[in-house]
């Protein structure tokens, strides 16, 4: 079977929590996953020339991730994220600003890369940025197949850039907390059927995933849906299960797998990241295989 090539792009940055600091941001995490998952995989990025910056392309290349995409930039520094972990293991970030994943560029050999993969995956967090801003849409209309994870942080929510992901999207990744701010600008209900029958009608979004924490995931794919039940686990933080899940799911796609079983091996995943600390930490891909 041949190997899929995906590209992710994207902050790259360090989640500082109170245990330390971990190597993050979900465009990064996304490709950590998919290239342990056996993916080729390719990071456009953008760090800073400074220890984290250098440590960030050294944990990249041991993960696996093709790094040759990701910029350095010798004005500013590699991003960070401070977070604070709740009770339930849930976190709240803070971006300090300026830094190096706001100034992203789309040189000519990183758009040939983008156009050939398989798979392109994107958020909003950099599209905010308007240095930026033109760069990565470039790189993501230059894929054929688009896939939308938004992880909106509120309050900090600018709809323009919402409403442009979607509308140049196939495949579209939600929380139930993003599918009633997506439902909020649709005018429509966000029970999952409404709901993407709104997104398929106004946008054209062909495929819909939709998770709900521990409860469960659905995803409507080649015209059908499929739900999938939570997988019960001791939780130690919530940061990276979505992009782990995602992650595995685009993979288990691409690799031909059926949609309920590649739903299923998302869900076993961020089952497993949410109960270890980190956004990547270490397991055998062939255990999900």
């Amino acid at each position: 079977m041949t190997r899929a090539t995906v590209v992710s792009i994207g902050e790259t940055l360090w989640d500082v929590l109170p245990t330390g600091e971990f190597i993050g941001g979900a465009p990064f995490n996304v490709a950590a996953h998919m290239a342990r998952l056996g993916a080729r995989t390719f990071l456009v990025s953008r760090v800073g020339p400074d220890p984290r910056g250098t440590k960030a392309l050294a944990v990249a290349e041991a993960i696996g991730i093709d790094t040759s995409l990701i910029q350095i930039d010798e004005h500013h520094p590699t991003g960070i994220a401070q977070a604070e972990l709740d009770a339930t293991g849930s976190a709240r970030y803070h971006f300090p600003t300026p830094v190096a994943w706001e100034y992203i560029e789309a040189p000519a050999a990183t758009l040939q890369v983008a156009s050939e993969a398989d798979a392109l995956i994107y958020g909003v967090l950099s599209q905010r940025c308007e240095h930026a801003r033109p760069a990565l849409r470039s790189l993501i209309k230059a894929n054929r197949w688009r896939v939308f994870d938004p992880n909106l942080r509120p309050p900090a929510i600018d709809e323009k850039v919402l409403t442009w992901g979607l509308a140049h999207a196939n495949l579209v990744k939600l929380n139930e907390t993003e599918c009633d701010v997506v439902a909020g600008i649709l005018n429509a209900s966000s029970e999952p059927e409404s709901l993407r029958s709104s997104l398929a009608h106004h946008y054209g979004v062909e495929s819909l995933c939709i998770t709900r924490g521990e409860q469960s995931s659905l995803l409507y794919h080649a015209g059908s849906w499929h739900e999938q039940p939570a997988i019960p686990v001791t939780v130690v933080d919530t940061i990276g299960a979505g992009d782990s899940f995602l992650a595995m799911l685009v993979v288990a796609l691409l690799s031909g797998q059926p949609p309920a079983a590649a739903l299923e091996r998302a869900s076993r995943l961020a089952a497993l990241v949410v109960a270890r600390a980190g956004a990547v930490p270490m397991y055998d891909p062939g255990d999900f295989r």
